[in-house]
């Protein structure tokens, strides 16, 4: 992991699509092309995993599963799992999104009666991922007729008596199948399309949130590893208190594991989802990495993350388990916001690099430790311009305030040109080890194409690329910078 190379942070919902947002189909294989052709080496994106109502994929009804929306339906047809008459009526042009061919084409390739399909490799696909596949298409399918929450679920159910769930499997026997099918083709059509672009030389960057939704197959199958009441409610929620950027703190109110609980079992729960992680990944980034350290806690029902505390993480002990039990595991730690000397010393201990994000770099003074000078050489680090969770650089540019913009024009010189450029240019000619710039401010885009505001969850989640006719001079602009740099690997 140690050589200098330069990435793209593009979200595959993102991706241009006539079916709503963005799939495993043809426009993410040109993206890969594309990402070819500009000399890139890396691709981040963020969780895989079913979003929740505000769209945020870090809160989930599954740690592993993929989202069914990202199914392509082209691929679906391409590959013989719709038939011909069928596949003709789906994509004839001019479908609307709200036609629900996804859905449509997603149904018809998993119907055992239309489509045999291919049963061997389903199989094998079920006994791999059995730790969490069939808790996962049991809760689903218990979800589809108890809308609402899994707390909602009638109470045999809820607790998982075995009488109850024995006879939900014998009558819904149909519907837990083809969740699983449906989790079959979209591991597939993902590995297939990193297959794909590791051929060609670039390796995917994952994320692994380090909090999972209350409400979901995880916490309902597994009530005894978090900390839940008597009727597997959570006894605190998680998030971080308040800063510069968040007056009242962040609420995620997700529940927090119960460490110990997760040791007796050596964090089985952590080391298979890790282990799905790799399959989806070339490289992890673990979102909140303080949290493994020690995590903010607060109140159940808290409307605030005003009021709370820090209480103890499993720190090394969870990793060396992960380590262990998956040897190729390669990990990026989020270390953003405030950082204790014993996150920053665990961190460096275990070699992980940490993030460096340049929207920082000009809000104090010359010592600023995300100016690209002031990188530690002993250290390894990924720099970005900024992440999902800032404004696009251009956005945050028009919004900086005049000390900002002064020490900038003075870290820049009086003749700079478009700020998004050189911010990658400075990002490409830092020490960091891996340079990852997203596509939005590659093209220089504005507050309209910004992906996420923390603390917040209306208008996040949105943003979508409507084509991908990229200029062949910004291509060709990227590709010279990355070789100017060092950051093109030799062939």
């Amino acid at each position: 992991m140690s050589e200098r190379l330069a990435g793209v942070l593009m979200h595959p919902a993102s991706l241009p699509s006539c079916f709503g947002n963005g799939d495993f189909g043809p426009e993410a294989y040109r993206f890969v092309d594309w990402l070819e052709a500009a000399g890139q080496s890396l691709w981040q994106i963020l969780p895989l995993n079913y979003p929740d109502g505000t769209g945020s994929p870090y809160t989930s009804f599954s740690a592993n599963a993929i989202s069914e929306a990202f199914i392509s339906p082209e691929l679906l047809c391409r590959e013989g799992l719709v038939d011909a008459l069928n596949c003709s009526a789906l994509l004839c042009p001019g479908r609307n999104p709200a036609d629900r061919v996804r859905e449509k084409a997603l149904a018809l390739a998993c119907d055992p009666e239309r489509n045999p399909g291919k049963e061997t490799e389903f199989r094998e696909f079920c006994a791999e991922h059995a730790y969490w596949l069939q808790d996962t298409a049991l809760f689903m399918s218990i979800r589809e007729q108890y809308p609402g929450s899994w707390y909602d679920f009638p109470k045999a159910l809820r607790n998982r008596e075995t009488a109850a769930i024995r006879d939900w499997e014998r009558k819904h026997g149909a519907a837990i199948r083809d969740f699983k099918y449906r989790q079959f083709l979209l591991f597939r059509q993902w590995k297939a399309l990193k297959r794909y672009a590791n051929e060609k030389g670039i390796r995917i960057i994952g994320d692994i949130p380090i909090f999972i939704s209350g409400d979901s197959a995880d916490v309902w199958a597994h009530r005894d590893l978090f900390k839940l009441d008597a009727d597997g409610f959570p006894r605190v929620w998680t998030g971080v208190p308040p800063d510069l950027f968040t007056k009242t703190g962040q609420l995620w109110a997700q529940p927090h594991y119960d460490w110990p609980a997760m040791k007796k079992e050596d964090y089985r729960w952590w080391v298979e989802r890790t282990r799905v992680a790799m399959q989806l990944a070339d490289i992890i980034r673990i979102d909140h990495f303080r949290g493994f350290c020690a995590a903010y806690e607060v109140p159940y029902g808290a409307a605030t993350a005003e009021k709370g505390e820090w209480v103890e993480g499993p720190r090394e002990a969870i990793f060396s388990i992960l380590h262990r039990e998956l040897p190729a595991l390669n990990i990026i730690a989020e270390d953003l916001g405030v950082i204790t000397p014993d996150v920053d010393a665990l961190r460096k201990k275990l070699r992980y690099p940490g993030m460096k994000i340049l929207q920082f770099a000009f809000n104090s003074d010359a010592a600023n430790p995300y100016l690209p000078e002031n990188f530690d050489p002993e250290d390894r680090f990924v720099v970005y311009t900024g992440t999902h969770d800032n404004d696009t650089t251009r956005g945050w540019y028009e919004k900086a305030g005049e000390n900002e913009k002064a020490m900038l024009r003075c870290y820049l010189g009086p003749s700079y040109g478009c700020v998004s450029m050189e911010l990658i240019k400075m990002a490409y000619h830092s020490a960091a080890m891996w340079a990852i710039i997203p596509l939005q401010d590659i093209l220089d885009l504005d507050s309209a194409a910004r992906m996420n505001i923390p603390g917040t969850t209306e208008n996040n989640w949105r943003w979508q690329l409507p084509d991908f006719n990229l200029p062949e001079s910004l291509t060709q602009e990227l590709r010279a910078l990355t070789e100017n740099s060092g950051r093109k690997p030799i062939s």
